[in-house]
Parts: structure tokens; sequence; C-alpha cells
């Protein structure tokens, strides 16, 4: 039992109360769960341990030494993260306070209303977080991840590049060569302007399971990772919500021109719409990758696990591609011509069928 563990004496001693008052309970349906609830009284807490003591890579700092900084540098400014109440860097674990049981992935799931002022005040501390790191960035550097940000944003355009170009051959009554010129001329347009923008410091773990609702607040958890990464992309997924595990879960974003227009507001970024555009279409063009190579692969138990979690992969592929030729987020050109591609050549197969 996780109540006869050390870390949870330690926690009794630290609040003057025999272990006996501690309430134990699993907040993450794992076989090794590192995230747990604990109620002492009235009062209830998260408790995380991570189980990686080591650091990663060529980053000098362990996982809970990058989370216990992180979260101590946004609280210090105001942000809706959680507060450390104890930690131990022996047991590399961190007593957080709570933030409720509900997810935003939760929320937009289980329920089609009353999301506007949840997700408004969700967008409004994603940027709070934003500015947090931007001016707290020298002191943050050497806690950053080194990932090759442009080396996986050239594979993602590649994989996205083959996808397009795997819809429009599927469909036999369009006019394939003429399709895949334009599609040329356009992804070459989009890769030149998505590396010609600028990254910025920030969480590398960023999903809608990551943004906890308690009592109508939003709360901003996992930063065990920081990275230079773009705003936009950030963006995008944390708020697209994918309902993995979720009866009837299905593909749900919450991006939209009301919610770019409250992002350029806020930021201040007038190009906001193109950048939020672009990371939104590859989003979904990587999504279709999986499902593809799960369909294509149905007994790989990467393939297992993804029908496990999204269920029926036609309702989702469907999902995606409507999703991408709905989603007009922007007036930039070329990510509208893939857009009309798309539909000319989904519907058209679908016609055909």
């Amino acid at each position: 039992m996780f109540d006869d563990n050390p870390i949870i004496k330690k926690i009794a001693i630290f609040f003057g109360v025999s272990v006996d008052c501690l309430h134990t309970s699993p907040i993450r349906d794992l076989s090794e769960n590192n995230v747990w609830k604990i109620e002492i009284g009235q009062n209830t807490f998260a408790l995380k341990q991570h189980f990686i003591h080591t650091p990663i890579g060529e980053c000098k700092f362990t996982p809970f030494e990058i989370e216990s900084k992180i979260l101590k540098v946004l609280k210090s400014t105001g942000c809706s993260v959680p507060k450390i109440i104890w930690q131990s860097e022996k047991d590399q674990s961190l007593l957080i306070e709570w933030c409720g049981n509900q997810t935003l992935d939760d929320m937009i799931q289980k329920s089609r209303i009353n999301w506007k002022a949840t997700v408004s005040h969700a967008i409004l501390q994603f940027y709070y977080i934003e500015k947090a790191f931007q001016k707290s960035q020298d002191d943050l550097t050497p806690y950053v991840f080194p990932v090759d940000q442009d080396q996986q944003l050239q594979g993602i355009l590649g994989q996205c590049r083959k996808i397009v170009s795997y819809i429009v051959q599927s469909s036999e009554r369009v006019q394939r060569t003429n399709h895949q010129k334009r599609i040329d001329l356009c992804w070459n347009n989009i890769s030149n302007y998505l590396f010609s923008t600028q990254k910025s410091l920030g969480s590398l773990d960023h999903n809608t399971h990551n943004i906890l609702i308690n009592q109508q607040k939003t709360f901003f958890i996992d930063f065990a990772s920081i990275g230079w990464n773009w705003q936009a992309k950030r963006l995008v997924q944390s708020f697209n919500s994918l309902g993995a595990n979720q009866p009837g879960g299905n593909f749900v974003s919450l991006i939209n021109q009301e919610i770019i227009e409250a992002c350029m507001e806020i930021s201040g970024q007038k190009q906001a719409n193109a950048d939020i555009d672009l990371h939104n279409l590859l989003f979904y063009l990587s999504i279709i990758h999986r499902i593809l190579r799960a369909t294509s692969r149905p007994n790989h138990p990467d393939s297992v696990r993804l029908r496990k979690a999204w269920g029926n992969l036609k309702t989702r592929l469907d999902r995606a591609i409507n999703i991408i030729i709905k989603s007009n987020l922007s007036n930039y050109a070329e990510a509208n011509t893939i857009r009309q591609i798309i539909a000319d050549c989904w519907l058209t197969k679908n016609t055909q069928e």
C-alpha cells in the first residue's frame, strides 16, 4: 500500500499529524502511479513523484529540479499554477496544492455547453505564463531541455506533405498533377514561413490534460521539461481536445476566429493568426498520419494502443479531415489552398464511395 511509503511518513511529520490522518488515492490509472491525491482532514493536495532521478541528455538538472524551479518562478509572478507545499530532493517528490479533479479535456468531451468562460480564462492564463517565461528567460535558460525543434519541425512538415499527397492520390477524379504542383509551391512557402518565425521559451509538455479546472478557474500543470519552441504550437496543442480513452470521445478544436482574435489582443502579435493556423493544420495532418499508419499495420503494439485510446479510427479520421476543411483561421493563402485541395479530393473520394 502507498500509505506505508516513507514519503507519506515524511509528509505526516511535516504537517505534525500521524500517518493515519492521511488518506491517499491514485490520480492516474497507470501500473506505476507518480501522481497521488493526499487528503488531510479538510485539506487536499497532490503528490507528484518523479521516477527519473538523473538529468536527461545534455540537461544539467533532473525533471524534479526543473519542475520545482519553474513552479516557484511562475507562482511568484502570479501565474495560475499549483503552489509547492512541501518537497523532497532525496525522494524527487513535490507536494502541491490541489487544483481540481477535472481536466480541460474532460470538460470538453463530457459537456457541449459553458465552454466560453473557462476557455477564455485558460487562454488568458496561457499568455500570462508565456510572458512569465519571457521575463524570466535568463534565470530559466540553464534548465532548458536540449531538443532540436527545427529538426522536429522539418520531419513534421515532410510527414504532413506526404499525407496531403496521399489524400490527393486517393481521389480518382481530380487532376493529380496540377494539384501536386500547387501543393509543392504552397508547402515550400509554408515551410519557409514557419522557419522564419521566432521561437520562445516555454513548457515542452502541453495538452488539454495539463489544464485543470477547479471552481471555474483554470490551472496549468506539468513543467518537468522546458525548451525553445513556437508559442503557436504550444497554444494549438493546449487547446485541441483529443478525448483519448473517453467513451465516444473524438477530436474537438477550441481554436476558432474568436479565440485567435483574443490571442492577438492579449499577446499583441498582429500575425499570430497565420502562425496558429499553420500549426493547427500540421497538428491535424499529423493526427491523420498516426491514424493511417495504425490502419496499415493493425497488429503493431502502437496501433493496438491507439485503437484502444481513440476507438473507431474511421470516425476519428473523418473528424480530423472535417476540422481541417472547416478551420478557416486566417487569410494565409497557402493554408487556404491546402484546405481547399483536401476538401475537393476528400469530398470527391467519399462521393465515389
